[in-house]
């Protein structure tokens, strides 16, 4: 006779799948939500946290020079990036400062990312010199294809190969961000998203890569 398990048996079986699976995000005992809409926040520009894997495939399939590929695009995502935040806050630009500290921070048992967040005790201004309440701040943003954000974050997976691929079934963007109170100077909520986007036919174009650029800020605001 066979043994059909029980609803509650299935119910605990699952939720053991829940507990195993990494957790990408972090939050401060004082996060209480995302900033109400029209809140002053400031958009740290990229910088050298805009990463860019493959280059030549990009350079191919967008049609741009080798030598200037990694400004425009990253030129490009900043932009989209600031135009979508306006959608939600009252946005304002701050230029990455130097001055902000490198720090490790854990996100679960294995997972950890690279933060540079700003010192305490110190308010950042935005370029225009007003003082936002908060600042949005990308740590790390990696363009690719058919990336996964384990192979990035998760220490135990950091020895494996990624395969030099001529044809890509998504585009991917893997990023990972800080929520920051910038007058209380705390980290409110960091996390990691994954954004994939299938690959038709091999090719891409300029309305493609803004598409998934805007689908990553949707995933990092869902998870404020």
């Amino acid at each position: 006779m066979s043994h059909v398990p029980c609803p509650m048996s299935l119910a605990f079986i699952f939720a053991l799948l829940i507990s195993c699976s990494p957790n990408f995000t972090n939050s401060h005992k004082l996060y209480n939500g995302a900033p109400a809409k029209g809140e002053s926040v400031g958009y740290v520009e990229l910088g050298e946290s805009f990463m860019l894997t493959r280059a030549d495939w990009f350079t191919e399939k967008l049609n741009m020079q080798s030598d200037s590929i990694y400004s425009k695009l990253e030129a490009l995502t900043d932009s989209v990036v600031f135009l979508e935040l306006q959608k939600n806050w009252n946005a304002s630009v701050v230029s990455k400062n130097e001055k902000f500290l490198k720090e490790t921070l854990k996100m679960d048992k294995t997972v950890f990312i690279k933060t540079k967040l700003p010192e305490q005790g110190v308010e950042i201004s935005a370029n225009s010199g007003v003082v936002p309440n908060y600042l949005f701040i990308i740590h790390e943003y990696t363009i690719g294809g058919d990336l996964e954000a384990e192979n990035f974050y998760d220490y135990t997976k950091a020895n494996v190969e990624i395969a030099a691929k001529k044809k890509f079934k998504n585009l991917s963007i893997v990023a990972t961000f800080t929520l920051w109170d910038n007058k209380k100077q705390l980290p409110l909520k960091s996390g990691i998203i994954s954004v994939q986007k299938p690959i038709k036919n091999d090719s891409i174009d300029k309305d493609f890569f803004v598409t998934i650029t805007k689908s990553v800020v949707a995933e990092c605001l869902k998870e404020l």
